[in-house]
C-alpha cells in the first residue's frame, strides 16, 4: 500500500469559503450583509496580489530565472 500525501491549498479553502457564503446568502439561510462578503473577497484580493508582489521581488532578488 503506498502512503498518499495530502496537502491542503489554503487560498482554494479560503476561495471555496467565499462561494459558500455567497451561495448561502442567495438561498437565505444566512443574514450577512453583502458588504461583509465583498470585504472578505477584497481581503483575499488583497492577500492574493501582497503575495505575488513578495514573489516577484523574491525572484527578482535570488535572480532565479538567471542560468
Amino acid at each position: 500500500m503506498e502512503n498518499k500525501e495530502i496537502s491542503l491549498d489554503t487560498f482554494s479553502i479560503l476561495s471555496n469559503a467565499g462561494w459558500l457564503l455567497i451561495i448561502l446568502k442567495l438561498a437565505g439561510v444566512i443574514s450577512t450583509n453583502w458588504n461583509a462578503i465583498l470585504n472578505y473577497w477584497l481581503a483575499l484580493l488583497g492577500i492574493s496580489v501582497a503575495m505575488g508582489i513578495v514573489t516577484a521581488i523574491i525572484g527578482l532578488w535570488t535572480k532565479a530565472g538567471d542560468k
